[in-house]
């Protein structure tokens, strides 16, 4: 064993589990209330409901929900991991993360993940390999923040037209009048009034795919399918998310057409929040079917081998 994997052992004899997480805790909140006190300041301002559903930050807060659940769940691994303290190989990486966090322009959609990855830093140092899931769970909730970044700055009008194009087919087929030019649709309501609304990359649904893909991810870590049946599973449920979308911007349309533009604005704010839970749940659903059915094959082919060794 070298001299350095020497010293880092003696120091795991020396630091307990509990003690190590302390510090973990300690230097983390150091961390984070030297180099980003824009989050403490603003943090109760990002909870309150008016910014949560007012600018859609809802996405990337039950994600990062929902990767706390899985680590709660994934806690013996994590703990088992732990246990062997920090590793020479993991430190320039616990290193490179921290430096990383901070040197990260602030922003106002990264505030949360900066905090996360300077503690996942410190995480990485002292506890080497206990870090794996965290650090896959961070990857995941950093992914639902950029996917919608990403798509607005290098594919915005060709997502938007994802959406666009479907969408006044749809509206031709049923009827309604309308033109467009550019991204923008103007529509006749039924009462005679004029409607413009600007169909933007937004309204194709960057951030449901995002968050659609993020729960993927965590579904696949804790309850794999075989490959041909998860990528079947991937292929749907990447449609179905578009397809929801879609039958959004379509609702919203047809709403504004007979009931105006005001109450299209009202539903264009609450659907979003109705229409991607009730398709998550049902894929949520056909998904558990296929884990408890694979589940069935996997134990009568166990049994099957039983009998056949006696």
């Amino acid at each position: 064993m070298s001299d350095s994997r020497k010293l880092l052992a003696s120091g795991r004899l020396n630091l307990s589990l509990p003690v190590r997480l302390a510090f973990w805790a300690l230097a983390s909140i150091l961390l984070s209330v030297i180099f980003f006190r824009e989050f403490w300041l603003g943090l109760p301002g990002m909870l309150s409901l008016s910014q949560i559903l007012g600018q859609n930050q809802a996405s990337p807060w039950g994600v990062l929900v929902l990767c706390f659940i899985f680590l709660w769940l994934q806690r013996k691994r994590v703990r088992d991991g732990m246990q062997s303290g920090p590793d020479i190989l993991f430190a320039p990486i616990g290193v490179a993360i921290t430096v990383g966090a901070i040197l990260l322009p602030v922003t106002q959609d990264y505030r949360a993940f900066q905090v996360l990855l300077s503690s996942l830093g410190v995480f990485v140092i002292l506890f080497g390999k206990g870090a794996r899931i965290p650090i896959i769970l961070l990857v995941i909730y950093g992914f639902t923040i950029s996917f919608p970044l990403l798509v607005n700055r290098f594919a915005e009008n060709a997502y938007a037209q994802t959406v666009i194009i479907p969408l006044t087919r749809v509206l031709a087929v049923l009827g309604y009048p309308f033109a467009t030019e550019g991204q923008w649709l103007n529509l006749i309501s039924a009462e005679g009034d004029l409607i413009s609304v600007v169909v933007t990359v937004a309204c194709a649904g960057p951030s449901t795919m995002g968050v659609f893909l993020s729960i993927f991810a965590l579904m696949t870590l804790d309850m794999p399918l075989p490959p041909k049946k998860s990528a079947l599973l991937f292929l749907f449920g990447v449609a179905g998310t578009w397809f929801q979308n879609l039958i959004r911007v379509v609702l919203l349309m047809v709403t504004g057409y007979y009931l105006g533009e005001k109450a299209l604005w009202t539903a264009h704010y609450w659907t979003i929040y109705l229409l991607f839970p009730l398709w998550y749940l049902l894929f949520v659903y056909i998904y558990f079917r296929q884990f408890g059915s694979q589940k069935h094959i996997a134990t009568a082919l166990g049994t099957a081998n039983q009998g056949v060794e006696v």
